[in-house]
């Protein structure tokens, strides 16, 4: 159980399109087992993240939290992206940044960011990444949309393909935890809405992951909870099924919702994650 605050220090990355990213990083002492990327979910930001950079922190590894590119301090609309390579390309910039510090890599990646994880290792490979971590990967919903909702969507791709439209998830959906979710810092920081081109985008290369799941060969590690009424657990057993790295794993916490590393469970999930990632550090690293 994390038991220490983790102090960070913050960097900018300038990305596609002038874009600068907004990058925290944990500080640790050395010496430092590995660094691991996070890519947070849709309408979230870096600071939602500190208890885990706190219990990585205890297994010797170092997280690196960006902000999505509309989101938290990063620019960008908010909840809007002209086009999904866009997110890959931002997560390549944090990728080749932190790979100057020669260190064993791994990435991670919640809800939409377990998405964009994926899609970045399938385009890009998984050269220099040691493993990946995937929490509840927005690869298809859990639930059908409204049809008012989508019509409203498509038909904003024609005029305003940037027009937002609120996210129909509230807390109870993601934890089951409303005292921990309400204690993390600046909440304001939060935003609940999704532009149509990005929402259909987003389908799209979730349905594109699941296809392309037998191209994976990184080492993977693929969480969801049983509960979870956002992001389709079923999918995620899928692409598990399908995935082609020699190794994988897949692991359900029952009862658990949407962010199982915010969920009364979350201590065990966090060291589940700790233990996958200390047991494929290279002994040379150790």
């Amino acid at each position: 159980m994390p038991s220490a605050a983790v102090s960070f220090r913050e960097e900018s990355l300038q990305s596609t399109g002038g874009v600068r990213l907004r990058v925290r990083v944990a500080t640790l002492p050395e010496p430092v087992r590995g660094d691991v990327i996070l890519t947070h979910g849709l309408g979230e930001y870096c600071g939602r993240y500190e208890h885990v950079a706190a219990a990585f922190a205890e297994a010797g590894l170092r997280l690196w939290v960006y902000d999505l590119r509309g989101h938290g301090l990063s620019d960008g609309p908010r909840g809007d992206a002209a086009e999904y390579r866009l997110l890959v390309d931002d997560l390549a910039k944090v990728v080749n940044r932190v790979r100057q510090e020669g260190r064993p890599l791994f990435v991670m990646g919640h809800s939409l960011g377990g998405q964009i994880t994926l899609s970045y290792l399938l385009q890009h490979g998984a050269v220099g990444v040691q493993g990946a971590v995937i929490t509840s990967p927005w690869l298809r919903l859990a639930f059908t949309p409204p049809i008012w909702r989508i019509a409203l969507a498509k038909a904003a791709l024609l005029f305003a393909p940037g027009l937002c439209q609120r996210t129909p998830s509230n807390a109870s959906q993601l934890s089951r935890d409303l005292e921990h979710l309400t204690s993390m810092p600046n909440p304001e920081l939060c935003h609940g809405i999704i532009s149509g081109r990005l929402f259909f985008a987003i389908e799209k290369a979730g349905a594109a992951a699941l296809d392309q799941a037998p191209e994976l060969r990184v080492p993977v590690l693929l969480i969801h909870g049983d509960e979870d009424a956002v992001t389709c657990r079923q999918s995620t057993g899928l692409f598990h099924e399908r995935a082609g790295s020699a190794d994988k794993q897949l692991i359900i916490y029952p009862e658990a919702r949407h962010e199982t590393h915010n969920d009364l469970c979350r201590h065990l999930v966090l060291a589940d994650i700790c233990r996958w990632i200390g047991d494929r550090v290279p002994t040379s690293s150790a």
